[in-house]
C-alpha cells in the first residue's frame, strides 16, 4: 500500500482527500493549525511558514505520493471568504516541491480556479485570462515557482465544496444549510460563475491521476457551469429546505475584477481524455452530499461541525 502525505487536512479539500482514500492508501495528514484526527489517518501539526518542514515531514515520511493543500486550495465561493494567498507562500510552496523531487515523491499542488476572470468562460489550462488582483498575481507567482523548482508536478486548479472538518472552519456548504435550517435570510452572488465539484469526487479523480502518472497544469473541476446563487438553491432542495430566505446579488461589473468574483469555469478536456472519466454535474455531487450527511460520514473528522437540524427529508 502506498503512503500519501496530506499536507493541509484542515482545509475542506484536504480533509475529504484524506478521509476517502484511507482504506487505499496508508495516510499521514498534516495540520495548519490545531491537531485533526480522520478516522483512518496518521494525523499531526506542521507549520505553514516553516522553511524547513517540507524535507522534515517528507524526509521522516518517505512517501510515494505528496498532495498540498495551502490557502490556494480554499474555495473563493466559501463563507466566510478564506484568507489569501500570502507572498512568502510562493517560496514555501517551491520547498515542498523540491523536497518532494529530492525524495523521490509524486507531487500534486492544489490550486484555484481564481487565478481566472472574465469575459471568457471555460479557461483552458493555457489560458491567459487572468484575473488582475494582488492575490490572482501571488498565485500565479505560486504556480511558476512550484512548477520550476519540480517539472514533474501535477499542479491542479479547481473550486471545491464538502463539508468542514472543524467548526472553526466551515464552508458554503455548513453556511447555506445552517442559514436555512435556521430560517435566517441569505444573499449570494448570482453573478460569478466557477464549476465546483465535490472534495470526494475530486479525490476519487486525483487517485486515477496518481495511478496513471499524470503531470503538468490540469483543471480537476465539476461538469457543470454555475453560480453561488443557484448552487444554494439546488443544495437546499437536495436536502429539503426551503428557499424563501435565498436572495441573489446582482456584483457591479467593477467588483467583479476582483479576487475570485468574476467568471471562474475551468475547461477539463485535457483530464477527461486523459484519465477516459466523465466529470459530475452539479446534481450528481449534492445526492452524493447529501448520502454523506445520511451516511454519517462526518463522523470520520474529530470535531466535526454539529448537524444541521433537518425541517424536511
Amino acid at each position: 500500500m502506498d503512503k500519501l502525505l496530506v499536507a493541509g487536512i484542515d482545509t475542506i479539500l484536504g480533509a475529504n482527500l484524506a478521509a476517502w482514500l484511507a482504506n487505499r492508501f496508508e495516510v499521514v495528514g498534516l495540520s495548519w493549525k490545531g491537531p485533526i484526527s480522520i478516522a483512518g489517518c496518521s494525523t499531526s501539526t506542521c507549520d505553514p511558514d516553516s522553511p524547513d518542514a517540507a524535507h522534515h515531514w517528507i524526509a521522516m515520511e518517505r512517501p510515494q505520493w505528496v498532495v498540498y493543500c495551502g490557502a490556494a486550495a480554499q474555495s473563493t465561493w466559501n463563507l466566510p471568504s478564506p484568507a489569501h494567498l500570502k507572498p512568502e507562500s510562493v517560496v514555501i510552496a517551491g520547498t515542498w516541491a523540491r523536497a518532494a523531487a529530492e525524495c523521490g515523491s509524486e507531487l500534486t499542488m492544489v490550486s484555484s480556479d481564481a487565478i481566472f476572470t472574465g469575459p471568457w468562460m471555460f479557461h483552458r489550462e493555457n489560458g491567459n485570462c487572468f484575473c488582475e488582483s494582488s492575490p490572482a498575481r501571488i498565485l500565479r507567482l505560486f504556480e511558476s515557482e512550484v512548477c520550476q523548482a519540480n517539472p514533474n508536478t501535477l499542479l491542479v486548479r479547481t473550486n471545491v465544496y464538502g463539508f468542514a472538518p472543524t467548526e472553526s472552519t466551515p464552508g458554503l456548504v455548513e453556511t447555506v444549510l445552517n442559514a436555512l435550517s435556521e430560517d435566517e435570510p441569505l444573499a449570494l452572488d448570482c453573478m460569478r460563475h466557477a464549476t465546483p465539484i465535490l472534495a470526494t469526487d475530486f479525490a476519487e479523480i486525483l487517485a486515477h491521476a496518481y495511478q496513471r502518472k499524470l503531470r503538468g497544469v490540469q483543471h480537476l473541476a465539476g461538469g457543470e457551469r454555475i453560480n453561488p446563487f443557484r448552487f444554494a438553491c439546488l443544495l437546499a432542495d437536495q436536502f429539503g429546505l426551503p428557499m424563501s430566505k435565498l436572495s441573489p446579488i446582482e456584483t457591479p461589473f467593477e467588483h467583479r475584477r476582483e479576487f475570485g468574483t468574476g467568471e471562474s469555469s475551468l475547461q477539463t478536456r485535457r483530464i477527461r481524455k486523459a484519465l477516459e472519466l466523465p466529470l459530475p454535474l452539479i446534481r450528481e455531487g449534492l445526492a452524493r452530499l447529501y448520502e454523506q450527511y445520511m451516511s454519517g460520514y462526518r463522523d470520520r473528522f474529530t470535531g466535526a461541525v454539529a448537524g444541521v437540524e433537518m425541517k424536511a427529508a
